[in-house]
């Protein structure tokens, strides 16, 4: 009896341990084909207020504004990546975009 209550046991937890490994790759998937589908929107003469509307609407991304000598920049990135992956996207002094990349 004991035997058969602690296989019990461990098959859920081994399901329960399966479930945590597809759900947190499926939200590793979308998180990443987030950052490249909004970087992709961010092309050369977009303003900076669009940028930072598109990027409201993201649910998986972070992101941050820096100040520079030429203007400013916005790094967009997902918690689930631990800032390996991360778009960056330059201003001009007229907050338009000058550049953006996936790194």
């Amino acid at each position: 009896m004991q035997a058969m209550k602690r296989s019990i046991i461990a098959d859920v937890v081994a399901i329960a341990a399966i479930a945590l490994l597809v759900t947190t790759t499926f939200y590793w998937i979308e998180a990443r084909r987030e950052v490249i589908i909004l970087c992709d929107n961010f092309t050369p003469g977009v303003s900076k207020k669009s940028v930072e509307r598109q990027l409201d609407t993201a649910n998986l991304l972070l992101w941050d504004t820096e100040f520079v000598a030429n203007g400013s920049k916005i790094e967009a990135y997902s918690p689930l990546h631990l800032g390996i992956m991360k778009c960056s996207v330059e201003f001009n002094k007229q907050d338009t975009v000058v550049f953006s990349i996936v790194e």
